[in-house]
């Protein structure tokens, strides 16, 4: 959880300037340190859902998708800091009277071709450790919360891939794409499967992070996260790069954050990270109270 709000936290600023070059030309010391939030405003949208989420699956001792919709409308209202489209779409035809998988069918069928965003996969980190003993209702409730805003299989396969990632770290299991494959099996979208299966043979500079017109796209961000975690590289090293490298910068480093999170441990964070990181020992009990959750 923490190295998932670090991620989110450190690739905001960099997130609207699209590329490596345009980045560098606006912070030429680079970016190192996370930006302090805007008041009132704690955390950007990844954070804030994933936060929201976990705070609703305690509460509801599971998972309730009217709870969790809830919480993510309120939030919208209040704040919605770096709300997507899709995002705001679904959980505005929720605030008006859909329920929460109407809304992200809806949604899903107004605009098939753009339905295919990250932010299923930058707020799901919760399910897998409120069910890292139980991969099956992993899977299920993974892809439950991606469907009340990304209904897209591409979407609610991919939330599942992210989880049990997770799921195979916290449990010590570094060869964990083998694993991911095998429990998606043949039902998760073969585009999906794919950019997972060629994660380890694949070089860094191979990866999708800054093409053009594809930022955001779910398939992309489960690849670049996955190959980060795969090729041994450090939390520190892996944000500080993928915030300064173009492209969705926020939520890459925020699902890489998460499961560089998951295979190193609260320790991989610099102390300057924990220090800048808004309400930073709340998150810790969050996440610790997820995983003794029964």
């Amino acid at each position: 959880m923490l190295g998932l709000v670090a991620g989110n936290q450190l690739g905001v600023p960099t997130e609207h300037l699209g590329t490596a070059e345009a980045i560098r030309k606006a912070f030429p010391n680079g970016v190192v340190d996370l930006a302090p939030p805007p008041k009132n405003s704690p955390y950007d949208d990844d954070a804030a859902m994933a936060l929201l989420l976990g705070e609703s699956l305690l509460a509801s001792r599971g998972f309730d998708a009217n709870d969790v919709a809830r919480r993510w409308v309120k939030w919208m209202k209040v704040d919605g800091r770096g709300i997507g489209v899709t995002t705001k779409r679904a959980l505005t035809l929720i605030d008006r009277g859909k329920e929460p998988f109407e809304a992200g069918r809806l949604t899903y069928q107004e605009n098939p071709s753009r339905s295919a965003g990250n932010g299923s996969v930058m707020r799901c980190v919760p399910v897998a450790l409120r069910y890292h003993d139980d991969p099956d209702r992993l899977i299920r409730v993974s892809t439950q919360q991606a469907a009340i805003t990304h209904a897209d299989e591409r979407c609610t396969w991919g939330a599942a891939a992210v989880n049990l990632a997770a799921r195979e770290l916290l449990h010590g299991n570094i060869y964990f794409v083998d694993e991911v494959l095998h429990r998606i099996g043949d039902r998760a979208p073969r585009v999906l499967r794919d950019a997972i299966h060629r994660v380890p043979r694949e070089s860094e500079g191979d990866l999708p992070i800054a093409r053009a017109g594809e930022a955001g796209y779910v398939v992309h961000c489960i690849e670049i996260a996955f190959w980060f975690v795969t090729h041994d590289r450090s939390l520190e090293e892996t944000l500080i790069s993928l915030a300064q490298a173009g492209g969705d910068t926020d939520t890459n480093a925020a699902v890489a954050g998460a499961l560089l999170g998951a295979r190193y441990g609260e320790v991989a964070l610099p102390p300057r990270w924990v220090d800048q990181i808004t309400g930073v020992e709340g998150i810790a009990q969050l996440a610790e109270r997820l995983v003794a959750a029964i």
